[in-house]
């Protein structure tokens, strides 16, 4: 599909214009309503049930005697929390929140119910996929694939956020040096946080899109080199594309020298903070591989991919040390090896802005006035 190919979108993104009956009501209700609760019950059954890898990676928890409150006083048998907990708190609130949901808006199909009307045709052979269906499969996997990751990897932050808060209180006042407080809790208390409230945000718009908030999905990522290049950078495929790549980076850059290493430190928190923030101006329009309409203020009022370009430049910051100790350890061959390893994840993600520009480009969506307004890419200025 090219560049001038229009994608409407209307069954993913704008309600019908025609009065409905009592009894189409209803029977909207309950075709929105069942077909995405058997989309979230068959969502958490492959994930908790039949996926080794969900099993694999769904496991963070949270322990409350973090911040001092231990539940086994209250009758739990555990102070520790587990994600999937959080998977069946969410389930019970959608099953609670659709009703009201679809009876606000009865003119919006759900995309579980887009995508079962729509195989069911294709299953008896009597026709293909249509571009609506397709569209809403679409839909439905992305978020079957970055919903559960999101909300992982979010319960998780808070954990690490909170224990690092606490081990930092704890020693503040009580450390010979600044470097062994910034080590040892300072620093990753600030990440912790810095990817919490990212993770936060693309978990919010993964698993919340109402016309309330202007965050419906308009389109998805139609082509397989788009799908593969983001998927690319995720688990587990990032496993394979380390097999190719090896990473060279680490979140925390350290160096000997204890000014040189904190300035590093400071400035790889002050760039994954950029990220971050173009996370908060994206709002609860924050998702992968679609389009759900364009962002302009906050970082990108500057360039067209300010997260891309502040979580390369800190990765680069944190790969320095160990490219260096490359060189020094392994030769020319090994050091420009690593180098070349940590430049070849860069281009990855300057394919992922291109392919997303692409996408965005295919429907008329004010895209192409932001590109003009804003003309540069990554750097202000030069690209």
């Amino acid at each position: 599909m090219g560049k001038k190919a229009k994608m409407r979108g209307a069954a993913l993104a704008a309600p019908m214009p025609r009065a409905l009956s009592a009894g189409q009501r209803l029977d909207r209700l309950l075709g929105n309503y069942l077909s995405t609760m058997a989309f979230l019950l068959g969502a958490y059954f492959i994930c908790f049930e039949l996926s080794p890898f969900h099993q694999r990676e769904l496991t963070r928890d949270f322990n409350f005697a973090y911040i001092g409150l231990p539940l086994e006083p209250l009758g739990f048998s555990t102070s520790f929390v587990p994600v999937q907990w959080i998977f069946r708190l969410l389930i019970a609130i959608y099953a609670v929140v659709l009703i009201r949901f679809y009876l606000k808006y009865p003119y919006i199909r759900s995309k579980a119910y887009i995508f079962l009307r729509g195989l069911w045709p294709s299953i008896r052979r009597e026709k293909g996929f249509s571009r609506d269906t397709k569209q809403a499969g679409l839909a439905l996997l992305l978020k079957f694939f970055f919903a559960p990751l999101m909300i992982n990897w979010c319960w998780g932050h808070i954990a690490d956020m909170v224990g690092s808060v606490g081990r930092t209180l704890e020693m503040w006042g009580h450390t010979d040096t600044f470097r062994t407080l910034f080590d040892a809790s300072l620093f990753w208390a600030c990440f912790q946080l810095i990817l919490f409230i990212d993770t936060f945000l693309f978990t919010l718009g993964y698993i919340i899109e109402t016309p309330r908030l202007k965050n419906r999905i308009v389109t998805v990522e139609p082509t397989f080199f788009g799908w593969f290049i983001c998927l690319a950078c995720y688990p587990p495929f990032n496993g394979f594309t380390s097999q190719f790549f090896e990473w060279h980076s680490s979140d925390f850059p350290n160096f000997e020298t204890t000014w040189l290493h904190v300035a590093a430190g400071v400035a790889a928190l002050s760039l994954m903070g950029i990220y971050s923030w173009a996370s908060v101006a994206l709002g609860f329009k924050a998702s992968n591989l679609t389009n759900r309409g364009i962002i302009s203020h906050g970082p990108y009022k500057y360039v067209r991919h300010p997260a891309y370009t502040a979580k390369n430049l800190a990765w680069w910051i944190g790969a320095t040390p160990i490219i260096i100790g490359a060189f020094n350890n392994g030769g020319l061959r090994t050091g420009l090896y690593a180098a070349g390893c940590t430049a070849a994840w860069s281009c990855i993600y300057a394919l992922r802005a291109w392919t997303e520009e692409r996408h965005l480009l295919m429907t008329d969506n004010g895209y192409a006035e932001y590109k003009k307004k804003v003309p540069y890419r990554f750097i202000p200025g030069v690209v």
